[in-house]
């Protein structure tokens, strides 16, 4: 069985027409492992998040000639909240994407290697 030189061109581009860099490799444990990165980093700063909000900071303690202030300080430290939170939700659903794609990548590969080891492949 002869086996065909390496390539030394980049991949060609992806449907978005961006390949990727020069040297760029991956496998399903190493994006598995990103997938699972992403979702616990996003998932502890998620409860940091919500430990923030509602502010423990009341109106008094604000200061006598602050007070008319606290009202609009309490919304944004509640939009903020919800932000931080939504940023949270969108990189755990992020992270099962990576991990789904890995999945697929290693059930593609799987599959390309039966194919090209398969007996009477010509390869």
């Amino acid at each position: 069985m002869k086996t065909p030189p390496a390539s030394t061109t980049p991949p060609p581009a992806g449907p978005g027409g961006v390949a990727p860099p020069d040297g760029y490799t991956t496998d399903t444990g190493q994006m598995s492992g990103a997938g699972g990165n992403i979702n616990d980093a996003a998932e502890d700063a998620k409860g940091e998040v919500e430990d923030t909000q509602p502010t423990e900071l009341t109106d008094a303690e604000f200061g006598t000639e602050h007070t008319q202030w606290h009202g609009d300080y309490s919304a944004a430290i509640e939009q903020l909240g919800q932000g931080a939170t939504a940023m949270c939700d969108n990189l755990i659903s992020f992270a099962g994407q990576i991990s789904g794609a890995g999945a697929t990548y290693g059930a593609t590969e799987s599959g390309a290697t039966t194919t090209v080891t398969a007996p009477g492949s010509g390869l």
